[in-house]
């Protein structure tokens, strides 16, 4: 009876996603995502899946949600990425709008510092297929501190349409250097709230895709004390 109960709600959560939907992580899965691959919720704990979670965080009028939208995921295994690795990341991909940028970074601190490990400008999703599962490969740093908890994001303002900022956070394990640090340069959140960088729409903008503001990013450096990695289930934080 279970199975059958979780079989119709997942069948729900495909049609719910598909009735407001953009663009999210798909591997590694977002927090509180629907996806069939993603970690299940407990019994008491649907009503926390977040069927929306392809949509925009918010406009450059208008902050929805939070960077990372939940502040923690179910319970389950993290995914673990080796430092140097290069993951090859999934995207759900229901309207591309013509591509934007992307940058991905990470967070050792539950998205209080993130450190872009890359970028992809102007042209980042373009050719995504409407209704598709589109792959992105994202290198880990080489040097990348070993944790049992780090975030992944994705980052991405979109060339046509509203002007959004769209964001999914994933968690992730790292295993890499027991200890060090990890330098590069803090995102750029636009499109995100009246007091954020505005980026107009690229084709009635004369090509303005914002790369003054991503060029004025700045540098970070975090650090990450030694420690053991061990078999990681995803929690509250």
């Amino acid at each position: 009876m279970k199975a059958v109960f979780t079989a119709a709600i997942l069948a729900l959560s495909s049609l719910a996603l598909l009735a407001d939907a953009h663009i999210s992580f798909r591997y590694p899965c977002p927090r509180r995502a629907p996806y069939s691959e993603c970690p299940r919720p407990s019994d008491s704990e649907w009503h926390l899946v977040d069927y929306d979670v392809q949509s925009p965080l918010g406009t450059h009028n208008h902050i929805s949600n939070p960077i990372c939208k939940h502040s923690s995921s179910f319970a389950g295994i993290r995914p673990t990425f080796k430092a140097g690795e290069t993951v090859q990341t999934k995207m759900s991909v229901d309207v591309n709008h013509r591509g934007g940028s992307c940058q991905w970074a990470l967070s050792y601190d539950n998205g209080a510092t993130w450190v872009v490990i890359q970028d992809h400008f102007q042209t980042c999703l373009a050719n995504a297929p409407a209704g598709s599962t589109f792959t992105v490969p994202v290198k880990i740093p080489a040097n990348a501190p070993s944790s049992n908890k780090v975030i992944l994001n994705w980052i991405w303002n979109n060339n046509e349409g509203n002007r959004e900022l769209y964001s999914s956070c994933a968690d992730v394990v790292i295993e890499g250097t027991s200890g060090g640090s990890l330098s590069g340069v803090a995102p750029l959140f636009a499109n995100y709230g009246p007091g954020s960088p505005y980026i107009p729409e690229k084709a009635v903008s004369g090509g303005d895709w914002g790369k003054k503001y991503f060029d004025a990013r700045k540098p970070i450096t975090v650090t990450v004390p030694a420690q053991k990695l061990k078999r990681q289930v995803v929690s509250e934080n």
